[in-house]
């Protein structure tokens, strides 16, 4: 930075979204607490969505602002955060991340730039969870779960894979003013639609690996499989907003793709049950060849046979969940 006295770093507001997060609370405001930066300069705002465990009798033991929302879910308790801050800059987190000291520092930094109007980085399993390989796979699967940012990148556009997550995401304030604030009606695909809206105002995003958070990744393969249906479920709604997007165009092709393989399945089940199983063995050929390439790939990264085994599986799942996910909304609207 270059002017790192106290008296001109910025306020900022850490706003956390939570429900039920009595086993996780805790190593977030401890690790908070434990940031380097002048104590007067920072606010902390958690919103409770409902919850009916000792999360609130946990946080109630910090010097945090506690305010409550009906449980309309996490963008509307940042939205109601936000109502309630008093900072120029808005830094979000969540109820399940862990921050390293100088989160706040290097946000303030990067968020220097004139050009810039939010800021990010990598979302990493948090250490206790590395040896567990459902947790580990959001971090090496090649469609990534949570953002990895590998160098610093200044964009105008929102791009596939190159997004940031609001557990680690900070905004300017007059910056979340000039696009209208936080979308409370965005359930998922909330940090996404933020940085588009900014884009779409003239501003640019930057991902910093220098900003990084742990995070309690998914753990299991249900749990997983339901965090990405969830995200295919909020996709329709942020190409409605958002159709000029790499990322909505992606994701249009993609769910396109995804019904002609639906339609040559089916098509190819029903000429096997009539004796001809030519397009059924040429469709098994194609998803067996990308399985096998897909095995090879994890096998070259990780050079952990059993990662390389299940990883394909999961990726195969993930695919089938955000389409499925994303379908279901647009059949039932929205």
């Amino acid at each position: 930075m270059e002017d790192n006295s106290e008296s001109k770093l910025p306020k900022v507001s850490i706003i956390i979204p939570v429900k039920n997060m009595e086993n996780t609370i805790k190593d977030l405001l401890d690790s908070i607490m434990q940031l380097d930066y002048p104590k007067d300069k920072v606010e902390v705002i958690i919103i409770d969505g409902g919850s009916n465990d000792k999360t609130l009798e946990i946080a109630s033991k910090y010097p945090v602002e506690i305010l409550r929302e009906e449980g309309r879910g996490p963008n509307y308790g940042r939205k109601v955060g936000v109502m309630n801050a008093t900072g120029e800059i808005y830094a979000f987190t969540d109820g399940d991340c862990i921050l390293p000291r100088d989160w706040l520092k290097r946000i303030v930094e990067k968020l220097r730039d004139p050009e810039v109007g939010c800021v990010g980085g990598s979302v990493f399993v948090s250490k206790d969870l590395e040896d567990n390989l459902i947790a580990k796979y959001s971090d090496e699967s090649i469609m990534r779960v949570m953002p990895i940012a590998e160098k610093t990148e200044k964009t105008g556009d929102v791009k596939i894979f190159k997004h940031l997550a609001l557990c680690n995401m900070a905004v300017k304030r007059d910056i979340l003013n000039i696009v209208g604030g936080l979308r409370e009606d965005m359930k998922t695909f909330e940090d996404v639609d933020l940085m588009a809206s900014i884009c779409k105002s003239g501003y640019k995003v930057l991902r910093s690996p220098e900003i990084y958070v742990w995070h309690k990744h998914r753990s299991s393969v249900w749990r997983l499989i339901k965090q990405t249906f969830n995200y295919g479920r909020g996709a329709p709604k942020f190409f409605k907003n958002h159709p000029e997007t790499q990322i909505a165009r992606i994701f249009m092709l993609g769910l396109l793709a995804f019904i002609i393989y639906l339609v040559i399945v089916i098509v190819g089940l029903i000429m096997m049950i009539n004796g001809n199983p030519t397009i059924i063995i040429a469709i098994s050929t194609i998803t067996l060849t990308a399985l096998i390439l897909d095995v090879m790939y994890y096998a070259i990264k990780t050079r952990n046979l059993l990662k390389a085994l299940l990883y394909p599986l999961l990726d195969a799942m993930r695919i089938i969940a955000f389409a499925s996910g994303s379908l279901m909304q647009m059949l039932i609207g929205g």
